[in-house]
This record gives C-alpha cells, structure tokens and sequence, in this order.
C-alpha cells in the first residue's frame, strides 16, 4: 500500500493528511504534503513491525505486461481512486514492488 499511495503523490496529499491527523501521527500545522509523508512512513512501519514484506517474491518479468493489462481492465473512472492509471503506470508499480 505504501508504493501506491506514494506513486499517487500530491493527489492523495489532503486525504492522507487528514488521515495522518486522526491516526495521530501528525498534526494540522503540518502541510499536507508533510502530513501525507508521515502518514505513509507510519503505514511503513507499521507493515515491518507486524511483518509485512514492502515487496513481493515471485513475480516473473515476463509476467508483468500481462498483469499491468489486467489491471488496466479493472482502471474505471467511477472506481474510487484518486488517479487513473495506464499500463505503463501500473507496469511501473509492479516493478517497483517485485523482489
């Protein structure tokens, strides 16, 4: 969850920030780019402590093009999310994710 809301950059910035605020780890005075790092950076600390890997064993290279169509096809703008994205967008956050 970290890389993607990290990928989505200033777009999730207020949200995330408010988020941030209720989880208590940060505060309103904080702007909301600051607000959005500390929240993801708690996320991210909060996956180590309980075991969560930041990438992901087993994804085949040649796989990726196949899996970054199939997520295209689920891309929806009435979905909930605030960017959509293309293949290459998503080919990018696989890669990123792969170990």
């Amino acid at each position: 969850m970290p890389h993607i809301l990290e990928t989505y950059g200033k777009s999730v910035h207020k949200k995330l920030h408010r988020l941030g605020i209720a989880a208590g780890v940060c505060s309103e005075n904080d702007s909301h780019k600051d607000g959005a790092l500390k929240f993801i950076e708690a996320i991210k600390k909060l996956n180590k402590k309980t075991g969560i890997p930041d990438k992901i064993k087993g994804i085949k290279k040649e796989d990726i093009p196949v899996m970054a169509r199939h997520a295209e096809k689920e891309a929806n703008p009435l979905y909930p999310v605030p960017v959509i994205w293309g293949s290459e967008e998503f080919r990018q956050l696989i890669r990123s994710i792969e170990k």
